[in-house]
């Protein structure tokens, strides 16, 4: 029994250090085993301190961590919150700004002012936008004085008084071939009237209007047209119809955009994006400056006509008058007919096409303006 408390005594002592048993003499197996035993479960312990330790260490780390996020759960709930919230403001941002400014970085045309049509406007009537005047009293109205300017090489004429255009060269953007008889020809009102009217001109004055259906100081605003393809056309604007000549389709863009803003009429939404869907097919370096063209300065009026109209006033009223009936030109029949004159379409059709390239569409048989006139009777395409 003393050998058993020494032993215990010793293992307190080394504080639960490793103790070699064997060099502890007794007789007593059973006292030994159990030093033995008391000596492993100090040893055993020791161990665990050792782990629990480590695992204070691990703990530490961990909570340093959760600092450095956030002070509580409740603070790191926050701020996540937060940081949504944040994200989802730049992206709203970010696409905003990039909406807003890329418009006057990528494009060098002006913007024209968006309006749709509105039924409280009056009703359009081609009767009040006069055109085809003879504005210089040379006998040669707007249509023929547009078909000298326009031809690629010298007219001829019908007659020799100069007044009516028979022959030339003439490029057709439209279409994209050459004409050379001018009765192969409309002029074609680059914006439709009926265009104009709904885009603002039917406040216009009527001497405003005139001025608008005759206008050549710039040489798009009326151009020789292919006749199939100007009444394709009619009144339309580019979201209803284009040229079949694609590569005209950037400059026809173009002249639409700048004839429109120099007269400060409006476009439509989908006249819009159909005339940016036409700017897209433009050439690389083609840019809207380049479309421009320089204003036409009057032509001089051509020497026999001069001569005959500088007499006297009572000779150059005689001498038009007799020039207009003695020439292709027939006499202006009025508003004389309208679709019930007619048995069938071939006969309104023939009435409309004789008088049409000289005084428009003076019965008002093409209400519609697709210069397809009484589509109503039999035999209309």
């Amino acid at each position: 029994m003393k050998k058993l408390l020494l032993v215990l005594f010793i293992v307190s002592t080394c504080g639960g250090s490793e103790v070699n048993n064997k060099s502890i003499s007794t007789s007593d197996d059973s006292t030994l085993e159990i030093a033995s035993t008391s000596t492993t479960l100090a040893i055993t312990t020791t161990t665990v301190a050792d782990t629990t330790t480590t695992t204070s260490t691990t703990t530490t780390t961990v909570a340093d961590t959760t600092t450095t996020t956030s002070t509580t759960v409740a603070d790191t709930t926050t701020t996540t919150s937060t940081t949504v919230a944040d994200t989802t403001t730049t992206t709203s941002t970010t696409s905003t700004s990039t909406t807003t400014t890329t418009v006057p970085i990528t494009t060098d045309y002006p913007q024209l002012t968006i309006l749709e049509v509105s039924n409280s406007i009056p009703d359009y009537n081609r009767d009040d936008w006069n055109h085809w005047i003879d504005e210089n009293s040379d006998c040669q109205n707007t249509r023929h004085e547009v078909l000298i300017e326009e031809s690629q090489e010298t007219v001829t004429y019908t007659s020799d008084t100069y007044c009516l255009v028979s022959t030339g060269k003439w490029f057709g953007y439209y279409t994209g071939q050459y004409y050379y008889n001018a009765s192969e020809l409309d002029m074609d009102h680059f914006i439709p009237l009926k265009n104009a009217h709904q885009s603002g001109g039917y406040n216009w004055s009527s001497s405003k209007k005139e001025e608008f259906a005759n206008y050549r100081l710039d040489p798009d605003n009326l151009i020789a047209v292919n006749l199939s393809a100007n009444r394709s056309k009619g009144a339309k604007g580019p979201d209803e119809w284009k040229p079949t000549n694609t590569d005209y389709w950037c400059q026809y863009a173009y002249d639409w955009i700048r004839i429109k803003e120099f007269w400060s009429l409006t476009a439509t939404q989908a006249e819009w994006e159909a005339l940016v869907s036409m700017i897209a097919t433009c050439p690389e370096n083609f840019k809207y400056a380049d479309a421009q063209q320089e204003p036409l300065a009057e032509l001089p009026t051509p020497t026999t006509t001069t001569t005959t109209t500088t007499t006297t006033t009572t000779t150059t009223t005689t001498t038009t008058t007799t020039t207009v009936a003695g020439s292709s030109q027939p006499a202006n029949p009025g508003n004389s007919k309208n679709c019930g004159d007619f048995s069938n379409y071939a006969e309104a059709k023939a009435w409309f096409d004789t008088y049409y390239p000289f005084y428009g569409d003076i019965g008002d048989l093409d209400r519609d303006e697709d210069l397809i006139p009484c589509e109503s009777l039999s035999g209309a395409p």
